[in-house]
């Protein structure tokens, strides 16, 4: 009887081998294995489709955020002016520059804002000028862009400057510069008697990005890197700023 029943159970499972190789060729010759595959494929296609999507509609969302704003960015020093020097060749000119260029860009492709800039190449541009340039265009927000300097190589770390009621924007900025986790001494938001700042009727505030003269510093400041991301988080805060009507 159990012997019965062993080749009942053989019988059994080989039918259903049967079946399962027959259902196997069947779907193979019909192409139904390769529009699974299609499915699969189309199916990722959709979800990178839907992930770039998100990207852009949250890009448009903030596209016209500053329509009608105007910000004045202005690249310290220029020409003959070089500013500081770092320990490895950098040159404070420059680096305000390549910030600056950064910032503007990345205003212009988020927020439909004016973005002008007080100098576009390495020329000389006098504090009256910029100041003027602000006054002149009626400027929602001045930014200048420097990078500071010490006597001795251990001083490092970024400060933001502001003159008369400007410290909430000053504050707002700064805070955004620090969001993401920047590896850089947080120096704070200070009162600054500076010429382009103290001058100027429009709201106005100086960045210092860095110490020059340290090396770390130095380093920071030239890598693509520190460039782009303080770039993006400067533009957070001058987003947050104006849309608030701070």
């Amino acid at each position: 009887m159990r012997k019965r029943k062993n080749k009942n159970g053989y019988i059994f499972l080989l039918v259903m081998a049967f079946i399962v190789v027959f259902s196997i060729i069947k779907l193979q010759g019909n192409g139904m294995l390769g529009n699974n595959e299609g499915l699969a494929k189309e199916s990722s296609e959709k979800i990178v489709n839907s992930a770039e999507a998100s990207y852009e509609n949250k890009v448009k969302t903030t596209t016209k955020i500053l329509t009608g704003k105007t910000i004045v960015i202005d690249p310290g020093h220029g020409g003959g002016d070089i500013g500081a020097s770092g320990q490895n060749g950098t040159i404070e000119k420059d680096v305000t520059l390549t910030m600056s260029k950064n910032i503007q860009n990345n205003l212009e492709e988020r927020t439909g804002a004016t973005v002008i800039l007080t100098r576009k190449d390495d020329v000389k541009v006098s504090l009256e000028d910029r100041v003027k340039i602000a006054e002149e265009e009626n400027a929602d927000l001045f930014v200048s862009i420097h990078f500071d300097a010490f006597f001795t190589n251990d001083v490092e770390g970024i400060t933001t400057y502001y003159n008369n009621t400007d410290e909430p924007i000053a504050k707002l900025i700064h805070e955004n510069i620090f969001k993401n986790g920047l590896d850089a001494r947080n120096r704070g938001v200070r009162l600054g008697d500076l010429y382009v700042l103290r001058e100027n009727s429009r709201p106005a505030i100086l960045l210092e990005l860095g110490f020059i003269s340290n090396s770390k510093d130095e380093a920071r400041m030239t890598s693509e890197e520190f460039q782009k991301n303080t770039a993006n988080s400067i533009v957070d805060g001058i987003i947050d700023s104006l849309s608030s009507n701070i």
